[in-house]
C-alpha cells in the first residue's frame, strides 16, 4: 500500500474551492430549513396567543359580571337596611300608641 506524501495530503486551491461551494450549499439548505421552522413556530405562537386571549376575554367578562353583581347586591342590601330601619321606627311608634280594646 502506497503512503501519501505530505504534499498529497495538503488541500489544493481547487479542493478548497469545492469545499467552500459545498459548505455554501449546505448553509443555504440549513437557512431554508431554519426559515421553515421559524414560520411554523410563529404559527404555533399565534395560535397559542389567540387561545390565551380568548380565555382572558372570557375571564374578563365573568369578572365584570361578578363586579356588577356585587354592586347590585350592595345596593339591594342598602335598600333593605333602610326598610328595616323604617319598619323599626313604625313598630316603636305603634308600641307607644295607646292600645284600643
Amino acid at each position: 500500500m502506497k503512503q501519501k506524501t505530505k504534499a498529497e495530503e495538503l488541500a489544493t486551491k481547487k479542493d478548497l474551492k469545492l469545499l467552500g461551494q459545498s459548505l455554501r450549499g449546505e448553509m443555504q439548505e440549513l437557512k431554508g430549513e431554519l426559515k421553515i421552522e421559524i414560520q411554523e413556530m410563529r404559527g404555533e405562537h399565534k395560535q397559542y396567543k389567540d387561545e390565551v386571549l380568548t380565555k382572558l376575554d372570557d375571564i374578563s367578562g365573568q369578572l365584570e359580571d361578578l363586579q356588577q353583581d356585587i354592586v347590585l347586591s350592595i345596593h339591594q342590601t342598602s335598600q333593605l337596611r333602610e326598610e328595616v330601619e323604617n319598619h323599626e321606627k313604625r313598630i316603636k311608634i305603634l308600641e307607644k300608641a295607646p292600645q284600643a280594646v
